[in-house]
């Protein structure tokens, strides 16, 4: 998955036992996972009571790992994008240490606008939560000028730091932004950042037997195409990782996006 609008899971600590949604909410300290997850929260209701009688829990074991996984992932992702965030913000003097806590007032997501596009845009000087939400609208209105798709992405996501919508709206920007604007051999000029960043990843995995892109889905499932692009910036023994089978791959394979971006900011 590697869309402008990539939908991002948020974390859980996968000791945890959660008896329903709203206790996951206030446990973990962010919203609850979007319509379509293959988790409990799919669940008819009378299915989710009857776990909780039969084991005391809504969660199946299944269920624990993939939470793990998601968690490990948003932890790569936040680290990575807070990264690419940084490498801007330093132009103007500014840094951020917490990407969910310091974009929710809306002044340092503007001022990466402001480097990245090279525009002056307005902002409140207020602290108040209504303060807050208009500078964060007017980066979001900015970006939706400028012909970005943003879905299911408000103003009060980011200001109440949702994690999952934070790292959604920091890769759309990214997309944009940074990946748009990279220049692809045999690229046409009606691509979208997505279809050039699957020619990239075409082009950088050539040559490696058995791996082939056709798509960031099913092609990255055993983690094999991920480690080839690992092992083309930087030196690891790919062999060792194609042979040991896809429990090894899969297990260094919780974010494809974030693993591209690194990459790919290795090549410009």
């Amino acid at each position: 998955q590697s869309s402008g609008n990539a939908s991002y899971r948020c974390s859980m600590s996968s000791s945890a036992d959660f008896s329903d949604e709203d206790d996951f909410s206030q446990k973990s300290g962010s919203a609850s996972p979007a319509p379509g997850d293959t988790l409990p929260w799919n669940l008819p209701k009378h299915e989710r009571s009857k776990r909780k009688i039969q084991g005391g829990s809504v969660l199946d074991p299944a269920e624990r790992a993939v939470l793990r996984i998601a968690d490990e992932r948003d932890k790569v992702q936040k680290k990575t994008f807070t990264k690419w965030i940084n490498q801007h913000l330093m132009k103007v003097r500014k840094r951020v240490n917490d990407l969910y806590e310091d974009l929710r007032d809306g002044h340092n997501l503007i001022s990466l606008l402001e480097v990245l596009s090279g525009d002056t845009l307005p902002r409140e000087k207020g602290r108040m939560r209504f303060h807050r939400l208009q500078n964060v609208q007017i980066a979001l209105d900015y970006l939706k000028k400028r012909q970005v798709k943003l879905v299911n992405i408000r103003n009060d996501d980011i200001t109440d730091g949702n994690p999952k919508l934070t790292l959604g709206l920091i890769w759309t920007i990214i997309l944009h932004f940074q990946i748009s604007d990279i220049h692809v051999t045999g690229e046409s000029e009606d691509m979208s950042a997505k279809e050039r960043l699957l020619l990239w990843t075409q082009q950088t995995t050539e040559g490696y037997a058995g791996i082939h892109c056709e798509n960031f889905t099913t092609c990255w499932r055993d983690g094999k195409l991920f480690n080839a692009i690992i092992h083309k910036y930087r030196e690891i023994s790919f062999m060792q990782y194609f042979l040991k089978g896809n429990i090894l791959c899969l297990l260094s394979a919780y974010c494809v996006q974030s693993i591209l971006l690194s990459a790919w900011e290795s090549t410009v």
